[in-house]
């Protein structure tokens, strides 16, 4: 019986080799987005990640940016990459940042200084036009910028 055991041990490692190799593979190809959440609900079918609570936010990785064309703290421009800043040093100020692959680009959510004031796109940036005096009208000028006028 001792000249069987290393053929009955070999036999055995080789199926518990082949039924990992399989179970391995099997869930690689039926793995779908993650979904996390309180309620055990699977990912929605377009996300990758799907973060879904009620009662918590998303918290973004808070990173210290050094300038907008140095990757740093990251070891290179990611395009799509977010994070938030948390100091303000040379062209950065504390909040929210994105990468388009060569430099940090600010998210800005566009306001005014004052009741009525409105933000207009040029294409390139947000333009603001401070709120007009009672009875202007907002009229297109022929750059078609809108402006305040009689």
């Amino acid at each position: 019986m001792k000249k069987n055991l290393p053929l009955i041990e070999k036999k055995l490692f080789k199926n518990l080799f082949v039924m990992l190799f399989l179970l391995m593979f099997s869930e690689i190809g039926f793995a779908q987005g993650v979904a996390v959440n309180p309620t055990n609900e699977p990912a929605n079918a377009s996300a990758g990640l799907d973060i879904n609570f009620s009662d918590k936010g998303f918290l973004i990785s808070r990173v210290a940016l050094t300038a907008v064309s140095n990757s740093a703290p990251l070891s290179a421009h990611v395009a799509g990459m977010i994070v938030y800043n948390t100091v303000t040093t040379a062209d950065v100020t504390e909040g929210l940042y994105y990468n388009d692959g060569t430099k940090w680009v600010p998210i800005r959510i566009p306001s005014g200084l004052s009741t009525g004031d409105m933000q207009y796109w040029n294409g390139t940036t947000w333009i603001l036009i401070p709120v007009g005096q009672p009875g202007q009208k907002l009229k297109l000028n022929s750059s078609g910028v809108p402006q305040w006028s009689n």
